[in-house]
């Protein structure tokens, strides 16, 4: 027979052990959070689960499922979702966070932002950063980041950038920043070939990823083929659609022209583009389209000093922003000014034909900064883009949650509201499957099981000032 484990003789030492086991087991189980009455979202189906119970132990989700099918804890903090909806946080994978230390991070959260990824800056300022959210010493979304970029010859911006003009010193920067602590490797503008080939040949064989921009001597193709997991923004170089000859004249301009000319060139129509955009569903590459930083060449780029909601910026931050001058690269030259706004319709457009052929879009803002690219506001006007590019709001809902975690690598712990998953999920007051303004209707903000009251979050970052 069994013998108890009362009757059974031990050493103190063993005694305290279970004791301590048992003392915490107590505590945890006392961190418990069940929130009823909802309508859940499934992401991976689309629908609607009414009269839903979540239950919520510690930072993660303990139960999913439907009223009376679900035992509910009796010592559990019961939350009423009657009549509102419950979603995943939303996810932002392009955000420039680390460079600004007292950026107030929460707004990331007020906004419904429970995850952001860092695609490039200084890998120590990014460890610090990390370490103070994941211990609640500051309080903000997830954190995940690259470390500086790898860049070829010549390294025009970011400044920062890790210089990879040879395979062996590719390889090299990979590991390094790898053995840092980075959660993806992201390549830029003028990495070379065999600089790519070693950068993806090594990161691949320490199961982390590789994002960035399509380096100019590379087309899009062919970045995918030697194996890019995710592209950064909407960058077809002129090599992959145009003639050798005008690709040449127009690849290796500054942004804000480069773009303009070659999107005036591209046919929407063409069995090319039409071949690209089956390809990249075909091979299940990720982008992270944000137009929300291309909208910033239509000419509006003045208008961020006047966003009502720039108010919730510390003073000192926004006066540094407002008084560097304009970033050389979102200058577009007068005579192209009248084909801004066209040109960055038909990145809409071209956004559009990837969603309508299957490809994995994912949602970043390329911010902070004021206007568009504000904090966690910045994330609803891309999903204000998304939708003007024919995205349902279904569909962009999966795009900022379960896609966004898979294009982490992290969809076993984040992006879809499941037992074993982080809690990380938003009660919104209108349905946000009918209308993509809904996703900002949030009432309450959970990260890791935690809540937040979103104009409390506004609040306080409006009083870091």
């Amino acid at each position: 027979m069994p013998v108890s484990i009362f009757k059974m003789k031990f050493p103190s030492s063993i005694l305290s052990i279970v004791f301590l086991f048992f003392f915490a087991a107590s505590l945890f189980s006392q961190n418990q959070t069940v929130i009823t009455g909802g309508t859940l979202v499934d992401v991976r189906s689309e629908k609607q689960i009414a009269n839903s119970v979540i239950v919520i132990d510690g930072e993660r989700i303990a139960a999913v499922g439907i009223a009376g099918k679900i035992s509910i804890p009796v010592n559990a903090v019961k939350i009423d979702a009657t009549g509102k909806w419950i979603v995943p946080g939303y996810m932002d994978l392009h955000a420039h966070v680390a460079g600004e230390p007292d950026l107030p991070l929460e707004m990331y959260l007020a906004k419904g932002v429970t995850t952001i990824r860092d695609p490039g800056d200084d890998v120590t300022m990014c460890r610090v950063l990390r370490a103070n959210l994941d211990s609640g010493k500051q309080i903000g979304p997830r954190f995940f980041f690259a470390g500086p970029v790898l860049d070829g010859i010549p390294p025009v911006w970011p400044e920062g950038s890790i210089l990879v003009d040879t395979p062996q010193r590719a390889a090299s920067a990979v590991n390094f920043l790898i053995d840092q602590g980075v959660d993806f490797v992201k390549v830029y503008n003028n990495v070379k070939e065999p600089e790519l080939i070693e950068i993806v040949k090594t990161a691949h064989a320490r199961g982390v990823l590789v994002a960035g921009h399509v380096p100019r001597t590379i087309t899009v193709t062919h970045a995918v083929e030697l194996g890019m997991d995710c592209l950064e923004h909407v960058r077809i170089t002129g090599r992959e659609l145009l003639s050798p000859e005008e690709a040449e004249k127009i690849d290796f301009l500054p942004y804000g022209k480069r773009e303009i000319l070659l999107w005036q060139k591209f046919d929407l129509n063409s069995e090319k583009m039409k071949t690209l955009v089956s390809f990249l569903a075909q091979k299940r590459v990720f982008i992270d389209v944000t137009l929300v930083a291309d909208y910033q060449l239509t000419g509006n780029y003045a208008d961020r000093w006047q966003d009502p909601n720039d108010e919730y910026l510390p003073q000192d931050i926004f006066k540094r922003w407002q008084s560097a001058p304009e970033p050389e690269i979102f200058k577009v030259p007068e005579e192209l000014k009248q084909y801004s706004l066209s040109s960055f319709q038909k990145r809409q457009q071209f956004v559009g034909l990837c969603y309508q052929a299957g490809v994995r879009i994912v949602t970043g803002t390329d911010g902070p900064g004021p206007g568009v690219v504000l904090p966690g506001f910045g994330l609803h006007s891309e999903f204000k883009m998304l939708s003007e590019a024919g995205m349902s709001p279904a569909s962009i809902l999966k795009a900022t949650t379960l896609t966004s975690a898979e294009a982490l690598g992290k969809e076993q712990n984040l992006g879809s509201i499941e037992e074993g998953k982080y809690a990380d999920l938003l009660i919104l007051t209108r349905d946000p499957l009918a209308d993509v303004k809904n996703l900002d209707s949030i009432d309450t903000v959970f990260k890791g099981g935690r809540a937040f009251d979103p104009q409390a979050l506004l609040k306080k970052s409006k009083q870091s000032q």
